[in-house]
């Protein structure tokens, strides 16, 4: 029900202390964490917006959780079977591709040149990267 911390009876003083500051902190991150921006590119995980400097790109709720996953794993190479997994919780069948077809308009809405992505990169026969640094 939301509870994620217990503290049984009796307690010591400076337990509840640490327990405390250590929620705060918690709290402190997942505020900060809303926002998250990769150069030009903010992605607003509360307005679930996503914009190059400033500009509103063009997402739909799909490819705007794709790209929140992908943000999410900045820097790692996640795999298609990972992505559907994490968005759909199934399978990937060997011919579905519409992963790629989504990463196409991604890229088409957050890339300046959508042939040449400086973003969201293949990595061949592995998956996608999603580059840490962006100008």
């Amino acid at each position: 029900m939301g509870a994620d911390d217990y503290l049984p009876k009796p307690f010591e003083p400076r337990e509840l202390l640490a327990r405390l500051k250590s929620i705060i902190r918690r709290g402190a991150r997942n505020q900060s964490a809303q926002l998250m921006r990769f150069g030009r590119l903010d992605i607003d995980l509360d307005s679930m917006e996503a914009r190059i400097s400033g500009q509103r790109c063009d997402l739909t709720s799909y490819q705007f959780q794709l790209l929140t996953a992908f943000a999410t794993g900045a820097g790692r190479v996640l795999s298609r079977d990972h992505l559907m997994n994490q968005l759909q919780g199934t399978d990937l069948a060997a011919f579905d591709r519409s992963i790629d077809v989504h990463v196409s308009r991604i890229r088409a809405a957050i890339e300046d040149d959508p042939r040449n992505p400086k973003r969201l990169i293949t990595i061949r026969g592995a998956g996608y990267l999603f580059a840490k640094s962006q100008d």
